[in-house]
């Protein structure tokens, strides 16, 4: 599958444009990010658009996959949760030990 899309430089690039026109392909691909959407309002620059070809997966993998992703997501926010609850849990604790020592 091949599809066009365009080239930006991000905000905190450090890239010059005499840099950019001077590397090569493959330095550039790890500089530059690549989306369709409009991030000139978000500090980036645009530079040009790309044609990337890829090959896609197939469907069972890419269920396999998302279900990793999933996975690692929810283990993010178990482990967000419970630092939020063991901080209440804290707050709580000590507002109890200044009632008991009353």
């Amino acid at each position: 599958m091949k599809v066009t899309i365009t080239a930006w430089l991000t905000k905190h690039s450090r890239l010059t444009p005499e840099e950019v026109v001077n590397a090569t392909g493959e330095q550039l691909v790890d500089a530059v990010s690549f989306t369709n959407l409009d991030m000139a309002s978000n500090g980036y620059t645009k530079i040009g658009t790309a044609t990337i070809e890829f090959d896609l997966i197939d469907r069972n993998t890419m269920i396999d996959n998302k279900i990793v992703s999933l996975r690692a997501e929810l283990q993010t926010v178990k482990a967000d949760a419970q630092v939020k609850v063991q901080k209440l849990e804290d707050q709580l604790n000590s507002l109890l030990a200044i009632e008991v020592s009353k």
